[in-house]
């Protein structure tokens, strides 16, 4: 016998809150039991809403490949509630092909929450965090995807990450279930300091000023993809867009469980997730990896070697950590400062 059991409340909210509500569910042996929680505002019911945004780097093309197609193919009929993508954020650096814009040399996804009266990158921030993630219910979203590959030449295992807020561990929560979603061959969390990205100077690659920061600071979920350049990234993508949007109730039908091949959490490390930090090149040089993606990494072994013109070893490069190597330059020229493998 199927039994409906419902419970409706009414909350008069006069000032900007914030509302926790909890299902709790104790069924009898052998019964089948399902649960749902929506939402009206002024008689409306809220749907979920979604924002997805790529090419916040101008020559990372997978995303803004992914993110195009994946609209195009949504039947509106079929969705419930809304997905709001920019195929593009920062023009500039597309147009010049560049990681950075020309018009003020500044990396778009180190300058959020940005400035209304800033310069091109700033300006752009300050419009994504205030008129793209800043809406009000019913239009607030319910979660940030940030699209990235590893950049030109680079390579890696393709990943989800989220930030891990010690604070705020309902928001962490929800960052890590929507990851895990996805069916991602990576799931990596690091613990994120928002009171030193509140005081870092913008554009310092190290500032934490990134997309993700910028959904903190509007109270939403976010999360960031990588995959390899011009490695397919755009397929890997599409299939974990779809994937986001069921879970998050958008979309019919149930995700078939993919573990992930790893799970990893990086906390009491400050500036962990900021990729560009790995083991730099010491000097320019031809790079000759010794190492695989995915392989176990003890302190002290040979990633590769910086080689000059003539074949002769001008660096090695030596792992700082214990880890797993998610990330590093195909064989080919590297300039100084280029990550030569990202072990965490």
């Amino acid at each position: 016998m199927k039994r409906d059991v419902g419970a409706e409340l009414d909350v008069q909210i006069t000032a900007p809150t914030t509302l926790e509500f909890q299902i709790a569910v104790a069924p009898h042996p052998g019964a089948e039991v399902t649960e749902s929680l929506s939402f009206e505002l002024d008689g409306k019911t809220i749907d979920p809403d979604v924002r997805e945004i790529a090419g916040e780097h101008g020559n990372e093309y997978e995303n803004i490949v992914a993110l195009q197609e994946t609209l195009a193919a949504l039947d509106p009929s079929a969705l419930k509630g809304r997905v709001v993508g920019v195929h593009c954020c920062s023009v500039d650096s597309y147009l010049n092909r560049t990681r950075v814009a020309q018009a003020d040399g500044h990396n778009l996804a180190r300058v959020y929450p940005g400035k209304a009266d800033g310069t091109l990158s700033e300006r752009v921030a300050y419009a994504l965090q205030n008129d793209f993630l800043g809406q009000p219910a019913p239009h607030k979203p319910a979660c940030l995807v940030a699209l990235h590959t590893f950049g030109p030449g680079m390579m890696g295992a393709t990943l989800s990450g989220y930030n891990i807020y010690p604070a705020a561990p309902d928001l962490t929560e929800a960052q890590r279930a929507a990851s895990l979603a996805t069916g991602l061959p990576l799931v990596w969390g690091h613990e994120f300091d928002p009171a030193h990205a509140a005081t870092a100077e913008m554009g310092d690659d190290a500032s934490g000023r990134t997309a993700l920061y910028a959904a903190y600071l509007a109270a939403i979920p976010a999360i960031y993809w990588e995959t390899t350049w011009g490695g397919g990234g755009a397929e890997e993508d599409k299939r974990g867009l779809h994937r986001l949007m069921v879970h998050c109730q958008m979309l019919e039908g149930t995700n078939e469980p993919i573990a992930p091949r790893a799970r990893i959490e990086s906390v009491g490390e400050h500036g962990a997730g900021n990729m560009a930090s790995h083991h730099k090149a010491p000097l320019p040089g031809l790079w000759r990896p010794e190492v695989a993606i995915w392989d176990q990494i003890i302190e002290g072994d040979l990633l590769g070697t910086l080689r000059d013109l003539y074949g002769d070893t001008r660096a090695e490069i030596r792992a700082s950590r214990n880890g797993t190597l998610i990330g590093m330059p195909r064989m080919q020229y590297v300039v100084e400062g280029m990550p030569c493998g990202i072990v965490v």
